[in-house]
C-alpha cells in the first residue's frame, strides 16, 4: 500500500473523509512471520499509528487462509472440522476466518442491494432447523425476490419445541427449559424485521405495489396487518400480501417457488440444516455468519441457472438488475480490503450478524467478538 485511504479510527476527523493533501506520515516498519515487513503510518490529526495491514482482511491474522477457497468450501456443505482438516488449521481459525468473510459479504451486500430492481415481488418464508439440539428449534426467515431469486435479507428466531413427544422427551424438555425464557411472538418479530427492511428499500406505489408472498402462517398475517406497510396505505402507496398454501406442489408454477428453491439449496449445501444430520449448529451467532457467507455466494457468485448454456454466466444479482462490472469490482475488494462498520449503513439484522449478538439458547456467555470488528 503506497498511501492509506483514510484514518482507521472512527473518532478521527479523517475517518469518513480524508483530505486530498497528505494527511499521514510514515512511521517505520514492523516484521511479521506471515506477511513480512509491514509499513506503519501516523495520522496528522489524531496522532495515532496504524499499518497497511489495518486495511486488509487479514488484519491481526497470524496465518494466511485463502478466502476464495474458504467461500467455495463453505458453500459446498463442509463442516467446521472438515474445513479445519482441508485448510490444515484449527477449528478456531476456521470460525475466525468465516466471521471475517461474513462481515465482508455483509458489506458488499449492503452496498449493492440498493442497486437491484425495486419492482419485483418478494417471497418470504422460514427455514426450520435447530440449534444445539432438537429441543431448541429455530426459524430462519429469508426474504428473496420472486423472479431473480436474489436473497435480500434474513432473520433468526428461537422457538420452543412443540408437537407430539414421548413422556421421556417431555421430561428432558422440562429439564432443559428450566430457568430459560423464550421470546414471545418471535416469528412475528422476525417477519416484521423483514417488512421494515422492505419498507426502507423497496418502492410501493399504487401502479406498482409491493407484493409480499408468504404461506398461510397466522403469525405472518398478524404481523403484516400490524405493520406500517399495511396500516399506512394511501392513494399513492399500496402493499399486497399474497398467501399461498404450503401444501401446493413445489413446482415452478408455485408463487413461492423462489423460497422453496432457496430452502432446497440451503439444505443441500449447508450440512447444519440437512435433515437427520449429525452436523448441526452449536452457536447461533456462528451459524448466522455462515448463512451470511452462503447467501453472499448465492447472490454474487453462483450462476442463476446451472443447466443454462456455458456462455450464460449471469448471477442472481445480475438477474436482479445489478451491473456485472460493479459486482466484479466489489467482489475483488471483498477478499482484499477490510470493511469498516462505522462506514456502512447496515440494517438491524445485518448489524446483529456483524456483531455476533444473536444469543444461543441455554448459553449465558456471548459469542466472542474481536475488538477490531467494532471499527
Amino acid at each position: 500500500m503506497r498511501a492509506p485511504p483514510f484514518c482507521p479510527y472512527s473518532t478521527c476527523t479523517y475517518h469518513t473523509r480524508a483530505p486530498v493533501a497528505r494527511w499521514w506520515i510514515r512511521s517505520g516498519f514492523y516484521d511479521t512471520k506471515c506477511f513480512g515487513p509491514i509499513p506503519r503510518f501516523r495520522c496528522r490529526s489524531c496522532q495515532r499509528t496504524f499499518s497497511s495491514q489495518t486495511f486488509s482482511t487479514n488484519y491481526y491474522a497470524k496465518r494466511k487462509v485463502d478466502f476464495h477457497v474458504l467461500e467455495g468450501l463453505i458453500a459446498s456443505s463442509m463442516s467446521i472440522r472438515s474445513l479445519s482438516r482441508t485448510l490444515k488449521c484449527s477449528c478456531g481459525t476456521v470460525v475466525n476466518r468465516t466471521d471475517r468473510l461474513a462481515r465482508q459479504a455483509i458489506s458488499i451486500h449492503a452496498q449493492l442491494r440498493p442497486c437491484a430492481s425495486l419492482h419485483e415481488d418478494v417471497c418470504i418464508d422460514g427455514l426450520v432447523s435447530f440449534d444445539r439440539s432438537q429441543y431448541f428449534p429455530n426459524n430462519i426467515t429469508i426474504a428473496i425476490t420472486a423472479d431473480s431469486r436474489y436473497a435480500l435479507s434474513f432473520t433468526h428466531a428461537t422457538l420452543r419445541r412443540s408437537g407430539s413427544m414421548r413422556s421421556s422427551q417431555k421430561k428432558i424438555r422440562e429439564k432443559l427449559y428450566r430457568g430459560l425464557t423464550f421470546e414471545q411472538r418471535a416469528l412475528e418479530r422476525s417477519f416484521s424485521e423483514l417488512l421494515d427492511e422492505l419498507e426502507r428499500d423497496r418502492t410501493h406505489q399504487i401502479r406498482q405495489p409491493l407484493v409480499v408472498i408468504t404461506d398461510e402462517k397466522r403469525e405472518y398475517v398478524r404481523a403484516f396487518k400490524a405493520h406500517r406497510l399495511f396500516r399506512n396505505q394511501d392513494a399513492d402507496h399500496r402493499t399486497v400480501h399474497r398467501t399461498v398454501s404450503s401444501r401446493l406442489p413445489r413446482t415452478f408454477l408455485n408463487p413461492l417457488f423462489a423460497s422453496n428453491y432457496l430452502d432446497r439449496e440451503i439444505r443441500k449445501d449447508q450440512a447444519a440444516h440437512r435433515r437427520e444430520s449429525t452436523s448441526f449448529g452449536r452457536n447461533v451467532a456462528n451459524g448466522m455468519s455462515r448463512m451470511a457467507c452462503y447467501l453472499g455466494w448465492h447472490n454474487y457468485s453462483k450462476r442463476f441457472l446451472i443447466k443454462a448454456s456455458v456462455k450464460e454466466n449471469k448471477t442472481h444479482a445480475e438477474k436482479a438488475g445489478i451491473s456485472s462490472k460493479l459486482i466484479n469490482d466489489m467482489r475483488r475488494m471483498m477478499f482484499k480490503k477490510r470493511a469498516f462498520l462505522s462506514l456502512l449503513n447496515l440494517d438491524p439484522t445485518e448489524k446483529r450478524v456483524w456483531l455476533k449478538s444473536f444469543p444461543t439458547p441455554g448459553m449465558n456467555r456471548a459469542a466472542y467478538l474481536p475488538a477490531f470488528a467494532l471499527g
